[in-house]
């Protein structure tokens, strides 16, 4: 038997059998639910008498209906039932019986392409129960989530349907049957778009989203039933056809990817003009996929790399390949020995090895014996090793962004980075494909044209000694870099010209060289260049160096423990101005303006997670120096817990390990930046803002409840009757709604909105303070406004005082003129986020095994660095802020 027959019945799993019934019923454990507590209540949004007004254009529908629409919700139950994998009842919300459909679906977060398959094959299953039954052919229209609920536009009139499959469900070798249960819902039979208002309430939790699920389930029926389209994540379909008037697609020989465009969808209620609603929004996505045949073994995967042999280190290997899909349920693949190399033992004490093994086991003959295979632990606890020509690719996987080259990534970065109007007319071409936007649904939904709304442009803040230094202060002790006979012509001289000329004072630096590595091909000796810089006293390291080095990460890992450095691309001097200028301002004291901004403290923190880690990193910033506008920054390791498995409901692991992230150093982060800014400042701050980043709509409450009392307590830590204003904002860029300076009226098509744009009315929550803001000016694309959510306000809120703190906030900092899109203290934070992942990452590949929090702290030093922070010593980006004065009352 060939090898390929032989793919189709080979089973790689022992079969484990779980206890418990797959038709119990369950109630949502209240033990880690939040969402009961209101938010900061939302006030009338005001509209500035001195800022300029303009039309914004958006991607924003409402969807409004013909008819009242009346909603029934039945449970279908949907499974291809397998002695390893049986179908569990999932802890579920009282107000609808919602049941998990497919086998692995308890154990694949809905990212995993394997979750995705399986609802293809629960509405192969529904199909089937379609043709089987009489009552479900007429009537309706039904429409089904491949999941866990049927809704119809009319009664259902049946008290239970069941229907068994045999056959013609799947080729897992493993599969018994496909079970498809349906039953009518006992509580709240029926849904009326009357019901908007019951959406969104004050308190989360309180909230009836079954309108929304009804809406989406009927927005997503056609793409689901094309198979001409891939759907990641429930939310974004991408079209595996040519979209008419796009551009061709990118295809990459190595790993055979090939981009693909799609469009998000989603559904929420806003404000609306005069009455809140259901609004529907659509943006373009572009990725690459592994658009590899159906058949393709790893073996084959590994043979679309170039230079890629049977006998390539496992190192490079990993290079090659970062990771892949898995149908069974293990964890923590490696690549391991040769198939015919010695070294595994049978449960009987029997020594063999993988080539045997399979020879004997399942009659196959393995070819490449010499390529490594790869190790896994199985459910039971056991290892598992799988030869990669006997391990098929799933096909049409997306490439995720560890995944993909740095070409590839610029790429894509490039491709989507479509102008306004390309934009829109590239997302409508899209949805159109995936049948995602009829204008009529069902003859009782219709979607309006894009709304227009208004916003308003707050006036820049002055900005004082622009161009200069406030505390010009002189460079002692630094070098820069360069690479070996690749010095830039007169680079020096360029930027001791504009030193000069801001009034910076610096001693000759010293000319550096990075050398190649001679054991390891690519890299460069990046340990001994900050060795020879510590032991000649050196303070600072300019690196000019090429784009097309990565020499990056590795460095901000040694200049953290040894000296500060910079890096700039070479091919940028002397020519352009402001890499020359950008140079000069992060090799001094970058402190501009003067004058008395309000004495308030704040906070901005930002998380950042790296693969499976069991250690995350959170940045944080804080204007806790001498001068109220100065923002300094570090990051800290958290350990991971185990607190979010005591939930069985999935979707809540991520939202968990977010909440034990922040709250585990919130305390200690504040506590710190008020004391230190009290010592530096003679000042008790009357007013504190933080600002959250990472944190999606679905986390607010926890914020509320969690971080908010947490900083409560900390002000009482300090001292019992100190009670400051507490404002806390959740940012984010992750929202789908995109807003262009609508021109059409003057002819002149849609553009970029103009920087401090604000718009917190119509497309808003009707019942948070929310606001969007465009911050900065988009080099290339389109800009993507970033979404604040005022969550918690001890005292009432002044969103205009709010919403031109931000702005100003955005122009604070000093590397370029221009503002950013973010407030400063973020964009800090996320810097040092990103610093302490760059660390995590370096020294996993140097450790063998997997990280540990305990090891990850020695081997850093994190303790040593945070002690020295806590004493002034040492701080990111230090004196890095200059004065602002805004427009504000």
């Amino acid at each position: 038997m060939s090898i390929h027959e032989k793919l189709g019945e080979l089973s790689l799993q022992e079969a484990e059998s779980i206890n418990g019934s797959a038709y119990t019923n369950g109630t949502r454990s209240k033990k880690n639910k939040y969402g009961t507590v209101p938010l900061a209540p939302k006030l009338v949004s005001h509209c500035s008498q001195d800022a300029e007004i303009v039309q914004v254009r958006t991607n924003v529908r409402e969807i409004v209906d013909t008819q009242v629409l009346g909603a029934h919700t039945h449970n279908g139950l949907a499974t291809e039932d397998a002695p390893m994998n049986w179908v569990q009842g999932k802890d579920i919300p009282p107000y609808i019986s919602i049941w998990w459909l497919s086998t692995m679906s308890s154990k694949h977060p809905k990212e995993r392409d394997d979750y995705q398959r399986d609802l293809a094959m629960c509405r192969g299953v529904y199909r089937r129960a379609v043709e089987h039954y009489p009552q479900l052919q007429t009537g309706g229209p039904f429409f089904y989530d491949s999941q866990n609920s049927l809704w119809s536009l009319s009664q259902l009139n049946t008290e239970k349907l069941s229907f068994t499959i045999y056959e013609g469900v799947t080729n897992l070798s493993n599969f018994i049957k496909a079970d498809f249960v349906l039953y009518p819902i006992e509580v709240a039979k029926e849904l009326s778009t009357n019901d908007i208002e019951n959406t969104a309430t004050l308190a989360p939790a309180d909230a009836d989203k079954r309108l929304h699920q009804a809406i989406t389930t009927i927005l997503a029926d056609g793409p689901k039933a094309n198979p001409d389209v891939i759907t990641v994540n429930g939310t974004t379909h991408y079209s595996v056809r040519p979209v008419m008037g796009a551009q061709e697609a990118i295809w990459f020989p190595n790993g055979d990817r090939s981009s693909l465009l799609g469009v998000t969808r989603a559904v929420k209620t806003m404000e609306g003009f005069e009455k809140q609603g259901v609004f529907m929004s659509n943006d373009m996505r572009i990725s690459l996929f592994h658009t590899g045949r159906s058949h393709m073994t790893l073996a084959d995967y590994f043979r679309t790399f170039q230079g890629f042999h049977y006998h390539l280190d496992r190192n490079d290997l990993r290079k090659a390949c970062t990771r892949w899909e898995r149908r069974e349920n293990d964890s923590n693949p490696r690549i391991r020995k040769e198939a015919d190399g010695p070294g595994i033992q049978l449960p009987d004490g029997t020594l063999t090895n993988v080539y045997e093994y399979f020879r004997n086991r399942y009659n196959v003959e393995l070819e490449l014996t010499e390529l490594w295979t790869i190790e896994s632990t199985v459910q039971s606890g056991g290892v598992g090793y799988y030869p990669p020509e006997l391990l098929r690719v799933i096909p049409n996987q997306k490439v995720t962004c560890q995944q993909m080259t740095p070409q590839e990534q610029s790429a894509v970065i490039r491709r989507s980075a479509a102008k306004p109007h390309e934009r829109i007319q590239t997302t409508d071409n899209v949805a159109a494909a995936v049948g995602l936007v009829p204008r009529d649904l069902s003859g009782f939904l219709q979607i309006t044209e894009p709304l227009v709304v208004s916003g308003i442009v707050l006036k820049d803040p002055i900005v004082q000694n622009c161009g200069g230094f406030y505390n010009a202060m002189r460079q002692e002790k630094w070098g820069i870099v360069f690479l070996p006979y690749q010095t830039v012509r007169n680079a020096e001289n360029v930027l001791f010209e504009e030193m000069h000329r801001s009034g910076m004072a610096f001693d000759e630096p010293r000319i550096m060289y990075l050398e190649p590595d001679n054991q390891f091909q690519g890299e460069f000796q990046i340990h001994r260049l900050f060795q020879e810089a510590k032991d000649n006293g050196i303070k600072f390291l300019l690196f000019i160096i090429p784009s097309s080095i990565d020499y990056q990460t590795e460095v901000k890992v040694y200049c953290t423990e040894n000296a500060p450095s910079k890096g700039h691309e070479s091919e940028h001097y002397p020519k352009d101005e402001y890499e020359v200028r950008r140079s000069q301002l992060q090799s001094g004291q970058r402190l501009l303006g003067q004058g008395e901004p309000p004495h308030h403290g704040i906070l901005a923190l930002q998380n950042a997670e790296l693969g499976d880690s069991e250690v995350t990193t959170v940045g944080y910033a804080s204007n806790f120096m001498d001068h109220p506008q100065k923002f300094a920054g570090s990051y800290k390791f958290v350990e991971r817990t185990d607190e979010a498995s005591l939930d069985s409901i999935i979707e809540l692991l991520q939202y968990m390990i977010t909440l034990q992230t922040f709250s585990t150093i919130i305390h200690e982060t504040l506590r710190h930046s008020l004391q230190k800014a009290r010592r530096a400042r003679n000042m008790r701050a009357e007013k504190v803002v933080i600002y959250f980043n990472g944190i999606s709509e679905g986390q607010l409450a926890m914020v509320n409840e969690v971080y908010a009392p947490q900083c409560i307590e900390t002000f009482q830590s300090l001292r019992k009757d100190y009670a400051p204003e507490l404002i806390i904002l959740a940012a984010s860029k992750t929202h789908n709604e995109r807003l262009y300076l609508d021109s059409v009226s003057h002819n002149r098509g849609v553009h970029n909105l103009p920087i401090g744009t604000i718009v917190d009315t119509t497309i808003v929550s009707p019942v948070f303070n929310e606001f969007y803001h465009v911050g900065a000016k988009a080099i290339q694309g389109t800009a993507k406004p970033v979404k604040y959510t005022v969550v918690y306000s001890n005292r009432p809120v002044k969103m205009e005082w709010v919403e031109g703190l931000t702005n100003t906030l955005c122009h604070e900092h000093q590397i370029i003129k221009s503002p950013i899109s973010i407030p400063v203290p973020l964009y800090i934070a996320a810097e040092c986020a990103k610093r302490g992942c760059a660390i995590l990452e370096h020294r996993q590949r140097l450790a063998v095994g997997t990280r540990n929090f305990l090891t990850t702290v020695a081997e850093t030093g994190i303790m040593d660095m945070m002690r020295r922070i806590a004493g002034g010593q040492d701080t990111m980006l230090k004196d890095s802020v200059h004065v602002v004065h805004s427009h504000l009352s």
